[in-house]
């Protein structure tokens, strides 16, 4: 999985994780709540954790993230409450931005903070497009199916929308002209 800093410079990417505070978890460790207020975003270093949503009484996975995945990402951009739960699948680190530490690294080193939320950008940007796609497929593609076989497929959907790569450094280049 890639979050999006990595296409940045070595240097930006130092000044990252530099202003980010290391969390050490536990397996079973809940680190979101789904309606809790925060604004904090995270970016695994080390473990795996579940994205989840059990509003229906049993765990509904839209994720499993690995190192250099982000999550939390749209209530620090938006400071509106946590739309699912994460938990700790194994014992692992994670990297904590809060808005002290975005602030921080705002004051300290404006371009690599602007460039940071570009970043973020661009995974939000991907996982609502692929959201986007699984929906025109539930509402363009039903009656052409079983709706078994469509739900499958949202459900799939929307956990590559949640756990997204993005397009190669050449790829960025190409398209931006040189530009991240």
């Amino acid at each position: 999985m890639r979050t999006g800093i990595e296409q940045l410079e070595s240097s930006d990417i130092a000044r990252i994780t530099r202003a980010c505070v290391p969390v050490r978890v536990m397996a079973g460790d809940e680190l979101i709540e789904k309606g809790e207020g925060s604004d904090d975003l995270y970016i695994v270093a080390e473990g795996s954790f579940k994205v989840y949503d059990d509003t229906l009484g049993e765990d509904f996975v839209h994720a499993i993230l690995e190192q250099g995945d982000i999550f939390g990402e749209m209530s620090f951009i938006d400071g509106i409450t946590r739309s699912a739960s994460v938990k700790a699948l194994s014992d692992g680190t994670v990297l904590r931005m809060g808005k002290r530490e975005f602030d921080s690294l705002l004051a300290a080193s404006p371009d690599t903070a602007m460039l940071f939320i570009f970043s973020l950008a661009r995974v939000i940007t991907r996982r609502l497009r692929d959201v986007n796609i699984a929906l025109r497929n539930i509402t363009f593609n039903e009656s052409e199916r079983d709706t078994e076989t469509v739900i499958r497929e949202v459900i799939s959907q929307m956990r590559q929308a949640v756990h997204i790569e993005l397009i190669s450094d050449d790829e960025t280049d190409d398209e931006a002209g040189g530009v991240p």
